[in-house]
């Protein structure tokens, strides 16, 4: 399969909650940060652009606290911050038992489920590229 190329199971995702830019997306990203944090103490979820304005009527903090747990977690809400990557942004950070940060993750929610970060070199596939 070439580099531009998906496969059926990344164009057809099913998942829980009426969006899945807003629900599989981040769970899935809470579920990557935490397996490479397994040591972490605390979380703090950062929600920018879309997800933050319409995450809580589309559950996107409860995916990711149902993920992050039973490691306690934050979410801040952010809506008027929006990255060029993409407005879909998250920013997952782990922290000790002091609160320092011991590891940081800006990832996007780029629809369908999908999960991309600056520097990812796969095609970013956009609606009207469809």
């Amino acid at each position: 399969m070439s580099a531009g190329m998906q496969s059926l199971r990344e164009l057809y995702r099913i998942g829980t909650g009426p969006s899945s830019s807003h629900t599989m997306a981040p769970r899935e990203a809470a579920r990557l940060f935490r397996q490479r944090t397994s040591g972490a103490h605390s979380y703090t979820v950062e929600l920018y652009g879309s997800l933050a304005a319409t995450g809580r009527g589309h559950l996107t903090d409860k995916a990711i606290l149902d993920e992050l747990s039973p490691v306690p977690a934050t979410i801040l809400w952010k809506p008027d911050t929006i990255h060029a990557f993409h407005s879909n942004g998250m920013k997952f950070t782990a922290r000790d038992a002091h609160g320092t940060a011991i590891d940081e993750w800006l990832v996007f929610s780029v629809g369908g489920g999908a999960l991309s970060w600056e520097g990812d070199v796969r095609e970013i596939p956009h609606v009207y590229d469809l």
